[in-house]
């Protein structure tokens, strides 16, 4: 790997560069104390990590940042500063970790170690040519998959408010989400100033775990809010409503890939999570899979694959057991090969599930 230091104090860049070819990690480390400089510099997009003094004349280490990534999104900035309060700020920018003057080497091992784990997860990626995604049906998950073998991709959240924030972003990925929207949505009774800081903290969680994630995600600070960028990676309930809607017409030459599209829903969005902003898209993304299971029944009816329409009907309910028309399929069903036993059944199942959820 390849690392870039900048600091306007000479001591300190001369110290802090002893103590990073200390660890071993880097096979070549660059020092400026101009940043303008460094910026220049002809090599600087092609660097692993940079580590940057917040506190400098000119261009302050934020700025700098803003601009090397600029140019390469991959780079990890570590940030250095004398004061604590710099932190949060800091984390406005995706960068991977800070550290606090003086620097401990202890401390520093463990930012290396981030930084390497991250370039391994990066090159890993590059080299194998895996792909990814994001689980967004029933829970979410991170997959990799690699020659046609899906792996899920560990993540430890530090709360629980982290993942829904995160998942929040990803809800909006590309578009901006207001900072007074998430504070409303997430910290309704906080005053203005408490609401604040938790929310840079939270950021500051999800900035900090995309570290263990092998794809590209930077979160990017605007004049009002937030913005999920996302790069190398699919989500899964975008990709199904593509497929969904670029689907040819159903015949049977098409019923295979038809009953793909059906099958592949396999739970409702963010279901086990229970966000009560995800509910509209939740409604909307179950209606659009409900309209392809009730096409799916109506086309075996009419081709009198009774027995198929029923499978259709079975599939679905176990996803959606109180759908009124599922249940008006399954009674036309019983009913037309005679079997009225089942028809009361299926009814009386029916009404007592819709008796439990009132």
């Amino acid at each position: 790997m390849k690392a870039l230091i900048v600091d306007d104090e000479h001591l300190a860049l001369l110290h802090f560069k002893k103590m990073l070819e200390r660890t071993n990690a880097f096979q070549s480390i660059m020092a400026y104390q101009d940043p303008v400089e460094a910026l220049e510099h002809p090599e600087t997009p092609a660097v692993d990590a940079v580590f940057l003094d917040i506190e400098m004349p000119g261009v302050n280490g934020i700025e700098l940042a803003e601009a090397i990534q600029s140019m390469n999104e991959n780079i990890q900035v570590v940030f250095i500063t004398a004061y604590n309060e710099f932190a949060i700020k800091a984390f406005e920018l995706n960068a991977i970790d800070y550290l606090l003057k003086p620097v401990v080497y202890k401390r520093l091992e463990t930012t290396v170690e981030r930084i390497k784990t991250n370039h391994m997860l990066r090159q890993n990626a590059e080299n194998t040519e895996a792909h990814f995604s994001i689980q967004c049906f029933g829970s979410l998950q991170f997959h990799q998959i690699l020659k046609g073998a899906k792996a899920n991709i560990p993540v430890k959240w530090r709360t629980s408010k982290a993942r829904e924030i995160y998942l929040f972003l990803l809800h909006n990925h590309g578009r901006v989400v207001s900072k007074d929207m998430l504070i409303d949505l997430f910290w309704p009774h906080y005053d203005i100033s408490k609401a604040s800081t938790q929310l840079y903290s939270t950021i500051y969680q999800i900035r900090k775990l995309f570290s263990q994630i092998p794809f590209s995600q930077t979160i990017e600070k605007t004049d009002t809010g937030y913005i999920l960028r996302l790069s190398g990676a699919k989500i899964d309930v975008v990709e199904w409503e593509k497929s969904l809607k670029g689907a040819p017409p159903l015949n049977a030459a098409t019923l295979h890939l038809h009953m793909d599209i059906f099958l592949s829903y396999q739970n409702h969005y963010l279901m086990e999570h229970g966000y009560l902003w995800a509910e509209p898209e939740k409604a909307r993304l179950s209606q659009l899979w409900l309209g392809k299971a009730y096409e799916l029944i109506d086309y075996h009816i009419q081709e009198m694959n009774d027995h198929q329409a029923m499978d259709v009907c079975l599939q679905a309910e176990k996803i959606e057991p109180c759908d009124h028309k599922i249940m008006q399929y399954k009674l036309q069903l019983f009913n037309k090969n005679g079997k009225v036993e089942e028809a009361i059944k299926e009814y009386q199942r029916y009404k007592q599930m819709k008796d439990q959820i009132n």
